[in-house]
């Protein structure tokens, strides 16, 4: 398959790090060199102060490609922009973890350079749209939705129900969602198995059950999963990649099914993900070596 041509480049910056903000400018002169189109966040533009780079109100709608300068938080933000839209993107790592990132911080230029000479192939993955029934609240998410409590102390009973046939009712302090990009987040904290993120599956997962037989499910992701919030509970909310989304009343329901666009993550060479998961979370390894690897 051909590798998509790029002359208009969108930029999403964690402006709060320095080093992000000084790679932007890079960017910005690799882009000019080139003859790409370069736009940006109307509300990062004046932090990054670019000459010459239009600040899109439609940001970043027309846009070839996005690159996110920042952590795997930062890579999220710019998916909720991107993944709609059908526009692939990619993550240069200025976090602290960058398991979602593609390009280390020390390669960006020469990565950004031959993407911008030889256009990009990319890996879709699944994403998921969450909506709370009966108001207009509609998410795109990348990695997960949750529901918690929003008061220590109170047990919240959900209910789940899978495509309209209730399952089960968990009393639990919340219930994840996840895709499978998102199994090695927050759903894996909350004992969910991990998952290639080529799966077209969702993983659901009780969080901290007050019960001794609630366990994560898997379930196809032609599915759709509904949560229903008890009419007894004293407030929760919903977190989307774990950002505050909206608060839910009493009975409240959420429905999660599949994205109407898969997000498309830039790939520069073959894509190991056992490979990741050794790197980044020590998969495979003693956590006492891990540990001990990890010291200064």
């Amino acid at each position: 398959m051909a590798n998509k041509p790029i002359s208009n480049l969108a930029l999403f910056v964690d402006v709060r790090r320095t080093a992000a903000v000084e790679a932007a400018k890079s960017v910005a002169d690799i882009a000019a060199r080139n003859g790409v189109t370069l736009q940006v966040d109307p509300q990062q533009a004046k932090v990054l102060g670019l000459d010459g780079v239009r600040a899109s109100d439609s940001f970043p709608a027309s846009a070839d490609l996005l690159v996110s300068l920042g952590g795997d938080g930062t890579l999220l933000q710019a998916a909720h922009n991107a993944g709609p839209l059908g526009i692939p993107l990619i993550g240069v790592d200025f976090g602290r973890v960058g398991f979602l990132t593609e390009v280390p911080r020390d390669g960006y230029e020469a990565a950004i350079t031959a993407i911008l000479l030889g256009g990009v192939q990319t890996e879709r993955h699944l994403a998921l749209n969450a909506r709370v029934l009966g108001t207009k609240h509609n998410f795109y998410a990348v990695n997960d939705v949750h529901i918690d409590r929003k008061h220590q102390g109170h047990i919240v009973n959900f209910g789940i129900n899978l495509s309209g046939t209730h399952i089960a009712t968990i009393p639990a302090d919340g219930i994840i969602v996840c895709s499978p990009t998102g199994s090695t987040a927050y759903f894996l904290s909350a004992g969910g198995p991990i998952m290639s993120p080529k799966l077209e599956v969702f993983g659901i997962a009780p969080i901290c059950p007050h019960t001794l037989f609630s366990r994560p499910l898997v379930v196809s992701a032609d599915e759709s999963v509904s949560i229903i919030v008890s009419e007894d509970s004293q407030g929760t909310q919903l977190f989307v990649d774990g950002q505050p989304a909206v608060e839910l009343a009493p009975g409240a329901a959420v429905e999660v099914v599949r994205a109407a666009k898969p997000v498309e993550f830039v790939r520069l060479g073959r894509h190991f993900f056992i490979h990741t998961l050794e790197e980044k979370l020590h998969w495979g390894m003693s956590i006492k070596r891990s540990i001990d690897n990890d010291k200064p």
